[in-house]
C-alpha cells in the first residue's frame, strides 16, 4: 500500500486554503494535509515535521517568499517538493521562482482536483529523480576523489622507489667495488670500513623496502581488524628489548610504565606501531636521553604514549608529519637515515584499530606520540614488568 503524500499548505487566505482542501479531497490522491495560516507558522511546521510536498502561497504578509522558499528547500536530508500558488499570471515571476527551486507554479484560479493531483505527483517524481541524481553525483565525486588520492599515492610511491631506494643501492655498488680493490691490496682497515658501509647501506635499503611493503599492503587490505586482549606491558618490554642494542650504541635510557594494563588491540599492528615510534625516538634522541612507553587509564580508555627527550620538531614540521605529499626525511642525531614512511604506517595502523595518532613536540624539548585503545573486556592480569635500562 502506497503511503499517503504528506502535504503542508502555507496560505494566509482562509478561502483559498478551503478551496485547496476541497480540491485535494476530490482528487483521489492519498494524502494528509497540514495547514499554516502564515509564513512563520509554515516555517515552524516545516522544521518540526517531515512533508513530501509544500504548497506555498506567493504573497504572504510580513515575509520574504524567496527567503522562505530557500529555507523550505535547505532542510538537510529532506526530498521536499515545493509548489507555488499565486493569483498572478506572471511568466517572469514563474521563471524566477522555478530558478529559486520551486518545482511548479499554479494559478489559484485554475486549481482543479485533477490538475492539483497531477502537479503534486509530477513534483514528487521530479524531486525523487533530482535526489537520486544528486546522490549519484556525490558518489561519483567521492569515487573520483578516491581515485585521485590513489593515483597521487601511486606516483609518490614510485617517486620514493626511484629516489630513496636508488641511494643505498648506489652506495652498495660503489662500496663493493672499493671493497674489491681493498681486498686485492690486502688493506684490512679499508676492508673493515667498506664492509661496514655495505652493511649500513643494505640495512637502509631493507628498512625502506619493509616500510614500502607494509604501507602498500595496508592500503590494499580492506579486511576488518579483530581486536583481542593484549598485555601492553609485556608487548612494550619486547619492543624495548628489540631497540636495546641501538639504544646502547647511543647511550640512551629505555623505560616502560604499563603495569597491569591490558588493552583491546590487534597485537601485530600495535607492536609495529610501538616499534616504529621507539625506533624514531632512538633516531632523534641525543646520548644520555630517555625514551619511555607508558600506558594510563583516561576516561574509560587506555592512553598509550611514546615519549623521548630528543631534539623535537618545530610546529610546521609537526603539521606535515602524516602527509604523504609532504613527506620529508631528516637524518638522526647520529646520521641515521629513514624513508619518512614509518610514521605514515603508524598513523594508518592506529586508525585501523579505531583510534587516532596525535603528536606534541617542541624544539630541544622532545616529542610525544599518543593514541587511545579500549581496555580489556576482562580482568587485567598481574605481571612483573621488566624495565630495560640502557646507559
Amino acid at each position: 500500500m502506497t503511503n499517503p503524500t504528506r502535504i503542508l499548505l502555507i496560505d494566509d487566505d482562509a478561502v483559498d486554503r478551503a478551496a485547496v482542501r476541497r480540491a485535494l479531497a476530490k482528487s483521489g490522491l492519498a494524502h494528509t494535509l497540514t495547514e499554516a495560516a502564515g509564513g512563520e507558522e509554515g516555517r515552524r511546521l516545516a522544521a518540526e515535521a517531515i512533508f513530501d510536498c509544500v504548497l506555498l502561497d506567493y504573497r504572504l504578509p510580513g515575509i520574504d517568499t524567496f527567503a522562505l522558499l530557500k529555507t523550505l528547500l535547505s532542510v538537510e536530508g529532506e526530498a521536499r517538493a515545493v509548489l507555488m500558488l499565486t493569483g498572478e499570471a506572471d511568466p517572469d515571476l514563474a521563471t524566477r521562482l522555478m530558478r529559486a527551486g520551486a518545482l511548479d507554479y499554479l494559478d489559484k484560479a485554475e486549481v482543479t482536483p485533477s490538475g492539483l493531483a497531477r502537479a503534486i505527483r509530477f513534483a514528487e517524481a521530479r524531486q525523487a529523480f533530482q535526489a537520486e541524481l544528486a546522490a549519484a553525483r556525490r558518489e561519483a565525486e567521492a569515487k573520483s576523489l578516491e581515485l585521485d588520492t590513489l593515483n597521487r599515492q601511486k606516483s609518490l610511491l614510485f617517486s620514493i622507489i626511484a629516489h630513496d631506494l636508488r641511494n643505498p643501492f648506489q652506495a652498495l655498488l660503489g662500496l663493493s667495488e672499493v671493497l674489491g680493490k681493498a681486498v686485492a691490496a690486502r688493506d684490512p682497515a679499508s676492508i673493515e670500513r667498506r664492509a661496514k658501509g655495505i652493511q649500513e647501506a643494505a640495512t637502509q635499503a631493507y628498512a625502506l623496502l619493509e616500510s614500502l611493503f607494509s604501507w602498500a599492503s595496508l592500503q590494499m587490505d580492506t579486511m576488518a581488524v579483530t581486536l583481542t586482549d593484549v598485555d601492553l606491558g609485556t608487548l612494550a618490554d619486547e619492543v624495548m628489548q628489540g631497540a636495546a642494542e641501538s639504544a646502547t650504541d647511543k647511550g640512551l635510557i629505555l623505560q616502560v610504565s604499563c603495569d597491569r594494563i591490558v588493552v583491546r588491540a590487534q597485537r601485530d599492528m600495535l607492536a609495529t606501531v610501538l616499534r616504529n615510534l621507539v625506533s624514531n625516538a632512538v633516531k632523534f634522541t641525543l646520548p644520555g636521553g630517555t625514551i619511555k612507553i607508558a600506558g594510563r587509564r583516561v576516561a574509560g580508555e587506555v592512553e598509550i604514549s611514546v615519549t623521548d627527550t630528543g631534539v623535537g620538531m618545530p610546529p610546521g614540521k609537526v603539521d606535515d608529519l602524516f602527509r604523504l605529499d609532504r613527506r620529508t626525511t631528516t637524518n638522526g642525531t647520529a646520521g641515521e637515515r629513514g624513508s619518512g614512511l614509518g610514521l605514515l604506517l603508524c598513523r594508518d595502523l592506529v586508525e585501523r584499530q579505531g583510534s587516532v595518532l596525535t603528536v606534541r613536540s617542541a624544539v630541544d624539548s622532545g616529542t610525544t606520540f599518543r593514541f587511545r585503545l579500549p581496555p580489556s573486556s576482562g580482568i587485567d592480569h598481574a605481571r612483573t614488568v621488566k624495565v630495560p635500562h640502557v646507559g
